[in-house]
């Protein structure tokens, strides 16, 4: 690929992440944790980079510029233990000497930007990239917002409103922007003392979680409660936060930031079930969510919504953004955490560079490695695993779901993200509601109230899934009320509300995983299965052969389709 036009886009936060963007498409975007099997790796992504210049081929003559999201970030490692700290941390100290603190020790954010590209800089060397290349750094919510645009706009004629919201992002947690003709135009801003995703993480630490990672179980526990306990639960709420006047942002209630009510909320919230405080944190975020989405879009009268951030991953709150009759077109990042922030960098590095109608928009997001069948085989035979080479993977793969049996599929490139799209993926037959308790004796070990996802194909989604305005779910990002005949597909259906998260396969995103579910279909007349991630519980998704033979290995899984070849201990 040498003398091709690249960007390399790095992100050295939490859950870190690489992307190359060559000639306006992307060509790799992988996450650290696949490489370092070390699940939501926070530091800089070192292994990444290396990896994506081998993988592309590029060298660092090839690199435009490399760019990072966040100009006041010293990018250093971190482990869950140092976060968890940060936040007992902050339920011991006052809140007001805490404020001083900051107050005093915020003032140098200037000279932080110029440590942070050093240290940066000191990194890449690490990685083979000493060259006098460009380096840059953007501001957070800038990248959120070019991610979400430049990936999943409609086109680039007609206005787009760009939203982004998250736990805090230098000196922000949500901006809402105007896009047209590949120019972003922010409009507004909340500051990080006002944030909603501040809230979320902070009572996902004191029910016993891990904030930044854990938010989606309580999203999951929460249709298990009485809809009028969550109303009381989620009006304790409303007391800290509300949208500000003006309707483009959000206001604190109380004195304190948000991070600082750790305090508040813990007392605030004695007394109170766990599924009853999860139910009030969920409603209370849709309703917040909802408004805010509903203002916006009346104050500006741009009716195609885009949404970054890591608060964006509320498939829930996403659903109802999706009901709303203001809303025209929905596109909601795939895995739009500040995993994603890698690529925002990249893409404004590129507009500025090529300008905006080169960039190529997602559709489909295998952007990792591909599966060698040489050297699964080679692995395969040194294991002493029985394996074969069926005429047909995909038929095979069929019939054994057919047949009642779960099958990990590791196939084809890697997805980006936290979602498994079919290439990394446990597969079973939805209809078999048994299947959830025994995937999660095999393999998955998730929490009780958790449910499974089903991949339906695009022209049979009316069939299963209630969406009068017909807005895809290609990356999983949107959840969808059931039709009656959700029996059929119980086992991917969250029991308590009969909703699902749907993955809407579209067979030119995944050409063969497309074919496997035409055949399940010809076989069972259903057009839809469970897909679930491949992984063990506490790991990052298998990225290549030597990942997913551990899975195998360590798990009670009894097939694998290793790239062209089916694994099997029977």
């Amino acid at each position: 690929m040498n003398g091709k036009n690249a960007i390399l886009g790095i992100h050295d936060g939490h859950n870190a992440s690489a992307c190359v963007i060559v000639d306006g498409k992307v060509e790799y975007f992988v996450q650290e944790e696949r490489l370092r099997y070390k699940k939501n790796y926070w530091g800089f992504p070192t292994e990444c980079v290396r990896d994506a210049l081998k993988v592309t081929g590029l060298t660092q003559d090839d690199l435009k510029a490399v760019v990072f999201d966040t100009e006041a970030r010293v990018p250093r490692n971190r482990d869950l233990k140092e976060v968890l700290f940060s936040f007992e941390r902050l339920l011991k100290t006052s809140g007001l000497l805490r404020m001083a603190c900051i107050h005093a020790l915020g003032t140098g954010i200037g000279g932080q930007a110029k440590k942070g590209i050093q240290v940066r800089k000191n990194y890449l060397a690490e990685c083979g990239i000493t060259a006098p290349i460009p380096v840059k750094a953007y501001n957070h919510h800038l990248c959120h917002a070019a991610s979400a645009y430049y990936a999943m706009r409609e086109d680039l004629d007609s206005e787009h409103l760009v939203l982004t919201l998250d736990g805090a992002g230098e000196k922000y947690c949500s901006t809402v922007s105007i896009a047209k003709d590949g120019e972003l135009r922010k409009i507004a801003d909340t500051a990080i003392g006002d944030s909603l995703g501040t809230i979320y993480a902070v009572i996902t630490f004191l029910m016993g979680f891990v904030p930044y990672e854990h938010e989606y179980k309580l999203m999951g526990m929460a249709p298990y409660c009485a809809p009028n306990r969550a109303e009381e639960a989620a009006q304790m709420f409303h007391h800290y936060l509300g949208v500000r006047e003006d309707g483009l942002g959000f206001r604190r209630k109380k004195f304190l930031p948000m991070n600082m009510q750790m305090k508040s909320l813990l007392r605030d919230m004695q007394m109170m079930r766990f599924d009853t405080l999860a139910a009030g944190l969920q409603k209370f975020t849709e309703d917040l969510m909802l408004e805010w989405v509903k203002r916006c879009i009346e104050k500006t009268k741009v009716r195609k919504v885009v949404c970054g951030g890591g608060v964006f991953m509320n498939v829930k709150a996403n659903k109802l953004i999706m009901d709303l009759p203001e809303t025209e077109y929905l596109g909601v990042l795939p895995s739009c955490g500040d995993e994603s922030l890698a690529y925002g960098a990249a893409a404004l590095a590129w507009k500025e560079s090529e300008g905006a109608s080169s960039l190529e928009p997602w559709g489909s997001i295998y952007f990792g490695h591909t599966i060698d069948d040489a050297e699964a085989e080679k692995l395969l035979t040194e294991k002493g695993i029985k394996f074969s080479k069926p005429d047909d993977i995909e038929r095979s793969i069929a019939e054994l779901l057919a047949s009642g049996h779960p099958v990990a599929r590791c196939r084809g490139g890697m997805e980006f993200g936290a979602r498994a799209l079919g290439n990394r993926s446990i597969l079973a037959d939805p209809s078999l509601q048994d299947c959830v308790r025994v995937i999660n004796h095999m393999v998955k070990k998730r929490d009780f109230w958790m449910p499974f996802a089903p991949m339906v194909l695009k022209e049979r989604m009316h069939d299963y899934l209630v969406n009068p305005k017909s807005f895809g779910s290609p990356h999983m990002m949107l959840s969808y009320d059931t039709k009656d005949n959700f029996p059929e597909f119980i086992a991917a259906v969250q029991n308590a509300d009969l909703t699902a998260r749907a993955q809407i396969l579209e067979e030119a995103h995944n050409p063969d995983m497309y074919r496997c579910l035409k055949h399940f279909e010809s076989i069972t007349g259903r057009g839809v299965i469970l897909n679930t991630s491949f992984n063990l519980h506490g790991y990052p998704v298998c990225m290549g052969p030597k990942e997913a033979i551990h899975v195998f290995e360590n798990s009670g899984l009894e097939y694998l389709a290793l790239g062209s070849l089916l694994a099997t201990k029977k």
